[in-house]
């Protein structure tokens, strides 16, 4: 399988991750506190280290396959795998995970160069509205 990326694709740099990553942190509900919300393969292998974990749950967004197939991220030129992402409505149940205050953008950035291969990215991360059932968190980047 050729790695290269597709036309208009390419590559992020450190710097482009680290400035996402600044980006997001810029906007943050709270500097200390920072939950992430998984809903596909972050649920099982959250690439990241936490501090606690817990069910979440996402209104206004469902999981969905929107981004159709994909052979260079989840597939093969001949099989080619199905892209999950979150699309609008309905809701959402997941993991949500609690980063250690001290390493908020260090997870931050190992979390955005696994998940964000290409720019531009199918992942821009977002911050969302997530309920615990223990009530609300604090938002959540997507």
């Amino acid at each position: 399988m050729d790695d290269s990326l597709p036309q208009p694709f390419t590559a992020p740099s450190d710097a482009d991750h680290d400035d996402t990553v600044r980006a997001i942190l810029a906007t943050a509900p709270s500097a200390d506190e920072v939950w992430l919300f998984a809903y596909g393969s972050l649920m099982w292998n959250p690439a990241c280290d936490f501090v606690e974990q817990q069910v979440g749950f996402v209104p206004g967004w469902h999981r969905s396959f929107c981004l159709g197939w994909d052979r260079w991220f989840r597939g093969s030129d001949s099989k080619p795998g199905l892209m999950l992402s979150l699309d609008r409505g309905g809701h959402c149940k997941g993991a949500v995970y609690r980063l250690p205050p001290d390493a908020i953008e260090a997870n931050l950035g190992r979390l955005f160069r696994r998940e964000m291969r290409a720019k531009p990215s199918a992942h821009s991360p977002r911050w969302v509205n997530v309920r615990s059932e223990n009530g609300p968190l604090q938002r959540s980047p997507l």
